[in-house]
């Protein structure tokens, strides 16, 4: 960041403000290839970006503070006038050189998986060397957990858990636990046998509704028009998920296994895996719906205008190991984007692609960035 005093707000034109801060970034977010060092310098550089715009959303109060100090540093009107224009001038310019910081960095470690894979393992060895306080930070995420981020690891429950409820806080997405389909779509706790049977007038309806309300107000969520349900088969060890989308009238199963879908393909509804699933998901649709207010029937009602699909064609896993990033990544798309996208056209950024370790190390730095890790 340029060294900037109040002195130079005074005396310096919007246009030279400008052209000081543009070349600056200019020269230090334009790297010519992915490093550890050059990872760590942009991480440093957008660190630093978010801190003095931080500072300068209180704008209004640095306003009363000027005047104030127009007193004693025998500011002008005129003067005091340029230094606000000035300051504007580099909040509206650090937000946009903020974005693009961050686009550059996620963009290099896409382009260069095999780096951002060293860089990753790096950054995880260091966290644990710095004994870094995570009871302190996070409710029940420890170093432990960051560690399922590492290139060739399965993530965990709670790794998952944590970014289902930071991503859904104050969205229009409710997102549920972990813990929530072996309880309300699974007879067993390893969410392999869907139940079979319903009953409107049991127990459980009243328990799915308070669950509801209950996560409503853990994720601060009042409005919200999609539910995000992510599902561990115990006996497979594999994540997938599926989505409810009240606005749209879908319900969706997400699954990027490869052998699944390509099996799924040529079978009847009634013998492609995931249709108890389904079964189960628009039972769940019409208790949901009674809690939101309104009317959905799906059983027996050829005619209604929602669509239900047991294996919604994703991006597939190359591997057997990233089927906890494909999920996650399909609650980013489903909360960015209203569904998931495949379009060719995305920013790698936001894409998914053959290896996901570019966004294996963007979750990592998530959670390094609330632990206070520096560098």
């Amino acid at each position: 960041m340029p060294r900037y005093s109040l002195k130079d707000a005074q005396n310096m034109s919007f246009q030279e403000t400008n052209d000081l801060f543009l070349d600056k970034f200019s020269l230090d977010a334009s790297p010519q290839g992915l490093t550890l060092r050059t990872y760590k310098k942009l991480v440093q550089l957008h660190r630093s970006t978010l801190q003095v715009l931080d500072c300068l959303m209180q704008l209004p109060l640095l306003f009363s503070a000027l005047k104030n100090l127009s007193r004693h540093h025998r500011l002008g009107e005129t003067s005091l006038l340029r230094v606000l224009q000035n300051l504007s001038q580099i909040q509206q310019l650090l937000r946009t050189q903020g974005d693009r910081i961050k686009a550059v960095i996620w963009d290099l470690t896409e382009k260069s998986p095999e780096k951002a894979a060293y860089i990753l393992n790096c950054l995880v060895e260091e966290a644990t060397s710095q004994n870094l306080n995570f009871k302190r930070c996070f409710d029940f995420l420890r170093i432990s957990d960051l560690r399922t981020l590492s290139p060739k690891d399965w993530l965990n429950r709670e790794t998952i858990n944590y970014f289902i409820n930071k991503w859904c806080r104050n969205s229009d997405t409710l997102g549920l636990s972990t813990y929530w389909a072996n309880t309300f779509l699974f007879e067993d706790k390893g969410c392999t046998k869907p139940f079979d049977k319903f009953d409107n007038n049991s127990k459980m309806v009243n328990d799915l509704k308070m669950s509801i309300q209950r996560r409503e107000r853990d994720l601060d969520n009042p409005r919200w028009s999609k539910i995000y349900i992510p599902i561990n088969n115990a006996q497979e060890a594999h994540w997938y998920c599926a989505s409810i989308d009240f606005d749209q009238h879908t319900i969706e199963i997400l699954d990027s296994w490869g052998p699944t879908f390509r099996t799924n393909q040529n079978k009847p509804l009634r013998q492609k895996k995931h249709t108890a699933l389904l079964a189960v998901l628009m039972w769940v649709t019409e208790r949901i719906a009674e809690y939101r207010g309104e009317i959905v029937v799906l059983a027996r009602n050829p005619g209604t205008d929602w669509s239900c699909n047991p294996h919604v064609e994703v991006p597939l896993q190359p591997n057997g190991y990233d089927c906890g990033i494909h999920m996650l990544w399909h609650l980013y798309h489903i909360g960015n984007f209203g569904s998931i996208k495949q379009d060719l056209k995305l920013p790698a950024q936001h894409r998914f692609t053959e290896n996901m370790v570019g966004k294996r190390l963007r979750l990592a730095q998530e959670i390094l960035d609330q632990a206070g890790f520096r560098f």
